[in-house]
């Protein structure tokens, strides 16, 4: 135990602060790197990646008042690092055998669900970029300010991926964003 505390004290790191702060977002940066990543395995396995990587470098964060925003740009980093490794080496799927039934059952979660599957259908269709800008403005409501800083572009960049994400969705949902059941975010 008391070697366990004196690396914590060795990173610069306080224990108890550093929960305080980064674990009232766990929620949101778990929906994030799951909509980056849509499998929730590599999703938990990137936050905890981000979180690993926010305790290390903990001593390093400046203000405290920037923590999420910080958070957000650790797990977008990590998801682009995983991204140009698997770029680099060749994907191997598993064969969905339920897939292969001759049986067409259509479960009801799966009916349920239809709404946030075609959304999520229209999502995938945008480049990473505009997607990455659309849900970091629309679903967890950063402004275009703390956009810029956790992608590291241009303010005007992160208006125009909004624009041009939000004008795909548009046509990709059709009459469902016509009915008004879509909601963009704030500037």
């Amino acid at each position: 135990m008391a070697t366990c505390l004196y690396r914590y004290e060795a990173l610069g790191v306080n224990r108890d602060e550093f929960a305080e702060l980064t674990m009232s977002y766990l929620d949101e940066v778990t929906a994030f790197a799951r909509r980056l990543t849509s499998n929730v395995a590599d999703a938990d396995d990137l936050v905890q990646i981000t979180f690993e990587r926010a305790f290390r470098a903990w001593s390093t964060l400046r203000e405290r008042g920037a923590c999420r925003t910080w958070l957000f740009r650790i797990a977008r980093n990590a998801y682009l690092n995983e991204q140009r490794a698997q770029n680099a080496r060749p994907e191997l799927r598993l064969v969905d055998l339920d897939a292969l039934s001759d049986i067409p059952v259509i479960p009801a979660e799966v009916v349920e669900r239809l709404e946030a599957r075609e959304l999520d259908h229209a999502l995938s269709k945008l480049s990473h970029d505009q997607r990455e800008a659309l849900l970091l403005s629309d679903m967890w409501g950063f402004t275009y300010a703390e956009i810029a800083d956790i992608t590291g572009v241009a303010v005007g960049t992160v208006r125009s991926r909004i624009a041009r994400a939000r004008d795909r969705i548009i046509v990709d949902l059709g009459a469902a964003v016509r009915g008004g059941r879509y909601q963009g975010g704030r500037s």
